[in-house]
């Protein structure tokens, strides 16, 4: 069973990453609506930005076209394939290495964002913050320096990790910010940033007690039933999937900082594992809810069940299961799903959002169930 399950990751995964090079890694995003050129009525406000963007993220269907709007190359998504692509060549894959490469070159020379780190082509509205198009923030760069040192750029992925260091970290609050300026604990994003600042840690003798400080404020934030909320203060104390995903991944590799770090990822991983999982392998965006399915949240997954297991945590049948529904039912031809419903599949194709977590998903996976 295993490896049949491997076998169609492997073949899924390389139809996501090869879809996404003939691309040359750009097209829609989920978040990207301030992309588009949009009367100043309905930009000009926290609240109407917000909307856009929740409009264009929630519908099942694609509006892009209708603002006629062009797609630049993504940092992120030429980081999360270029890994899945680095994965599926050792898989044996023939086609993966030159195309992993080749996003590897675009990542390293792209200073779109500034000289050493990486952002989006659009300008963002959270409900914590905003942020200009084309500024560097924690969550795409964390992604492109491990993409980078994985993938043989480690003076780039270096000179990036001084960055989120030197920018990013927050003296008084103890954290590593979302993007400059920005004072708000989100867990994830400190600790997408303490991860990758630990790359300039041999060379930089502030890295050791920022992100042990770092790791203590999310350790500290966990709940008693094991869930890890998605930030500190009003509106922020939810909990998803793919988020928890990253806190256990970046837990466990930084895990030989302090013994607390193993009980902890292993009391998360039991909520995370009871509340976002069915009997199907099915990978649920919200805890306890039965829709809706989600690709982002099944690729992240994967990708933090595999680092688990090798860490020694966690159960392999997990991601067999997942790993066998995303192969067969969240790709459809060279795109992912991006969700499920109870009414049925979404329309929208999201080559950062879904394509790219969930390729590198299954070629972590595969690579999984090989052993």
């Amino acid at each position: 069973m295993a490896r049949a399950v491997r076998e169609r990751a492997t073949h899924a995964a390389g139809a996501l990453c090869a879809a996404a090079a003939s691309s040359a890694w750009s097209g829609p995003d989920i978040y990207d609506a301030l992309g588009a050129r949009w009367p100043r009525f309905l930009v000009g406000g926290k609240r109407r930005r917000q909307a856009l963007i929740q409009l264009h993220a929630r519908l099942p269907v694609d509006i892009r076209p209708l603002s006629r709007r062009s797609h630049r190359p993504l940092a992120k998504a030429l980081a999360l394939f270029a890994l899945a692509d680095l994965r599926l060549a050792r898989l044996g894959v023939a086609e993966a290495a030159p195309r992993a490469a080749d996003a590897l070159g675009r990542l390293s020379a792209d200073r779109s964002a500034g000289p050493a780190a990486w952002g989006y082509p659009w300008d963002m509205q959270t409900r914590w913050s905003f942020y200009a198009k084309d500024s560097p923030n924690v969550v795409a760069t964390a992604f492109a320096i491990a993409a980078l040192a994985e993938g043989g750029h480690a003076d780039r992925a270096g000179a990036a990790a001084r960055w989120v260091q030197n920018a990013l970290f927050i003296e008084d609050l103890g954290v590593y910010g979302y993007h400059p300026g920005s004072r708000t604990v989100i867990h994830n994003a400190t600790l997408l940033g303490a991860r990758a600042a630990w790359i300039a840690r041999d060379s930089d003798p502030r890295v050791l007690p920022a992100v042990q400080r770092s790791v203590e404020r999310t350790l500290a934030a966990q709940r008693e039933d094991g869930a890890f909320p998605y930030g500190e203060g009003p509106g922020l104390e939810w909990v998803d999937s793919f988020h928890t995903a990253y806190v256990l991944e970046c837990l466990t590799d930084l895990a030989d900082l302090d013994s607390s770090i193993r009980p902890a990822v292993e009391r998360g991983l039991e909520y995370w594992s009871a509340h976002f999982f069915d009997g199907r392998g099915r990978a649920l965006l919200l805890p306890d809810r039965a829709f809706p399915e989600d690709a982002h949240s099944a690729g992240s997954a994967l990708t933090a069940l595999v680092r688990l297991r090798a860490a020694g945590i966690g159960a392999a049948d997990l991601i067999e299961s997942v790993a066998e529904r995303a192969a067969d039912t969240m790709v459809k031809g060279p795109h992912a799903i991006h969700r499920r419903y109870r009414w049925g599949p979404t329309r929208v194709r999201y080559l950062r959002w879904a394509d790219g977590h969930v390729a590198l998903g299954l070629a972590n996976a595969a690579l999984a169930l090989r052993t």
